[in-house]
C-alpha cells in the first residue's frame, strides 16, 4: 500500500513537477507512477487474447487462474500502453505546459501510425489521419464517445495529482487529440481524478468520496447515469451492476460510459488485489484490454509493483515498451528528468510481430470451444 504524499513546509524542489515534493517523497512517488504505468501494461497483457469476445464464450475459454497466452506462452502489449507511454513521455518532455505537451505527443501519434499498429480504433485512427493533414492538435479529434482518452489518462492524475486545475488541463489537452466528444473526456478525467486521489492517500475512499470525484468530472443525463451505475456496483460489491444490459450481450463496449463504470467498480471492489480486478474484468468479455488497462492502471497505483503478481510481470516480453522501459521511464518522471523519453522505431517491426500474433488468433476463435 502507498504512503500518504505529503510535503514538508520551506523545503520544496525545484523541478515544475516536484514543486510541493522532496527527496523523502520519492520513493513513493516513483512507486505511484510505476504502478501506474506498469499495471496499465499488465492488465492490457493479460486480457488481450480475449478482446472482442462475447462473455459466455470467454467462459469457456479462460482458465483461473489467468496467465499470459497471446504469444506462445507470453504477453504482448497493445496501443493501451503505448499510449501511455507517450503521455509519460511527454509528460517528462513538458511537466507544465499542456499545449507542448500535445503537440509532442500528436507527434509520437503521428510516427505511431506509420508502424502499423494492429488493432487502432477508429477514432484515433481518423484522428491521426487528420494530424497528417495538417489539422491542429487542439481540432484533430473526432466526434467519438470511445474510451481512447480515458485509457492514457491515468498516468496524468499521478503526475499531476497535487494540481487539478493543472490536471484537468492536461486532460482536456490529451483527449481532444483524438475525441471531441464531451462524453470521452469526462471518462479520462474521472480516470485522472481517481488516480490522482489514490496516489495521494494509497487507500481507499470511501463511496461518498468516489461519489464526489466522479460526480464533478461530467454532466449531462447520460454521465448522471453512468456514475449512478458505477457507484452502485462499488456499493453492492456486484461489478455486473456496472454493466448495461446491452453491454453484457456481447461483453463491455469500447464506449466510455460502458467502460468506465467497469473499470472503476472492478477496481474498487478488489481494491488492492491486482489479480481479481484483472480477472474480473476478463470474465466479462468485450473490450477487454482495454477496460483492464484503465482498471489495471488504478490497481497498479494502490497495489504498487509488489503487488502485481510476478508471473504476469516477468511474462511480458514486449519492446520497446516492456516492463525494464517502464521502470525506467518511471524514474524519469519521478526525478525531473527527461531521460530516454525519444519515440522508439523499434515499434515498427514490432508492429509487424504484434500483427501476425493478432491475425493467429483471429484463426484460433474459428476452432472450438465456442
Amino acid at each position: 500500500m502507498l504512503g500518504t504524499h505529503k510535503a514538508r513546509q520551506g523545503s520544496a524542489c525545484s523541478h515544475p513537477l516536484r514543486s510541493t515534493f522532496c527527496k523523502e517523497d520519492m520513493l513513493d512517488r516513483r512507486t505511484a507512477i510505476e504502478g501506474c504505468l506498469l499495471g496499465c501494461a499488465v492488465g492490457d497483457s493479460i486480457c488481450l487474447p480475449y478482446e472482442g469476445i462475447a462473455p459466455q464464450r470467454v467462459g469457456r475459454m479462460l482458465k483461473l487462474p489467468l496467465r499470459h497466452r497471446f504469444f506462445f506462452g507470453c504477453g504482448m502489449v497493445s496501443d493501451d500502453t503505448d499510449h501511455s507511454v507517450f503521455v509519460g513521455q511527454c509528460l517528462a518532455r513538458n511537466p507544465t505546459d499542456p499545449d507542448q505537451f500535445a503537440r509532442s505527443l500528436a507527434w509520437r501519434l503521428r510516427f505511431w501510425l506509420l508502424c502499423l499498429p494492429a488493432g487502432i480504433g477508429m477514432a484515433t485512427l481518423k484522428s491521426i489521419l487528420r494530424l497528417w493533414c495538417g489539422v491542429q492538435f487542439s481540432r484533430s479529434g473526432v466526434f467519438s464517445a470511445g474510451n481512447g482518452a480515458a485509457m492514457r489518462s491515468a498516468i496524468i492524475g499521478v503526475v499531476h495529482s497535487e494540481d487539478s486545475d493543472l490536471r484537468h488541463r492536461f486532460t482536456q489537452a490529451s483527449s481532444a487529440l483524438t475525441h471531441s466528444d464531451p462524453k470521452a473526456e469526462f471518462g479520462a478525467r474521472a480516470i485522472a481524478d481517481l488516480a490522482a486521489c489514490v496516489s495521494r492517500d494509497g487507500t481507499r475512499p470511501p463511496i461518498s468520496k468516489l461519489e464526489e470525484i466522479l460526480w464533478d468530472t461530467g454532466e449531462g443525463d447520460e454521465w448522471r447515469d453512468t456514475i449512478r451505475r458505477a457507484v452502485a456496483a462499488c456499493r453492492s460489491g456486484e461489478i455486473r451492476d456496472a454493466v448495461t444490459s446491452a453491454g453484457l450481450k456481447r461483453g463491455v463496449s469500447g464506449y466510455i460510459l460502458h467502460t468506465l463504470p467497469v473499470a472503476v467498480a472492478s477496481w474498487y471492489i478488489h481494491f488492492g488485489d491486482f489479480r481479481k480486478t484483472i480477472e474480473a474484468v476478463a470474465m466479462l468479455g468485450g473490450d477487454t484490454d482495454t477496460v483492464a488497462a484503465i482498471a489495471g492502471s488504478l490497481a497498479g497505483i494502490s497495489c504498487a509493483r509488489d503487488g502485481i503478481p510476478n508471473d504476469w510481470v516477468t511474462g511480458i516480453i514486449d519492446r520497446p515498451h516492456g516492463v525494464a522501459y517502464i521502470s525506467e521511464l518511471a524514474e524519469t518522471l519521478a526525478s525531473g528528468q527527461t531521460g530516454n523519453t525519444g519515440f522508439s522505431w523499434l515499434l515498427f517491426p514490432r508492429g509487424i510481430l504484434f500483427t501476425v500474433s493478432v491475425l493467429c488468433h483471429g484463426f484460433r476463435r474459428l476452432l472450438p470451444p465456442y
